[in-house]
């Protein structure tokens, strides 16, 4: 990414312009770009929740849950086993998919550190 403004600090022309002496809203340089890498990153730990969340309410039919197909013939059972199957495959591809999710959020979290930093004077 490119920053929006000159990459050295910035000094505002104007202090009325929103600049880090004018008060305002209006920033520009890294701080910008970090602003929306920050809330990407909370967006990627915010899905990598959800996907847990899924992942422990994935169905399952397991020794209980069977009694009402006690009268279900082999074609059924083997339903109920393929059923299984498929939702230890989404549970381990959720598992995964959250792994990956919450490291790259903290990867890019750190990003917008690392431009924060390069902003900063020495």
């Amino acid at each position: 990414m490119r920053p929006t403004g000159n990459p050295s600090p910035s000094t505002p022309k104007n202090p009325g312009n929103g600049g880090p002496s004018g008060g305002g809203k209006n920033r520009s340089g890294y701080e910008m770009q970090a602003g929306s890498i920050d809330r990407f990153a909370g967006t990627m730990s915010g899905t990598a929740q959800g996907v847990s969340q899924l992942k422990e309410h994935t169905p399952r039919f397991d020794g209980m849950d069977l009694a009402p197909l006690a009268g279900v013939p082999i074609v059924g059972l083997m339903f109920v086993s393929r059923f299984n199957r498929i939702s230890d495959t989404w549970k381990d591809s959720a598992g995964i998919l959250q792994n990956v999710l919450k490291a790259d959020s903290d990867k890019v979290t750190k990003a917008a550190q690392n431009y924060r930093a390069a902003e900063r004077p020495n």
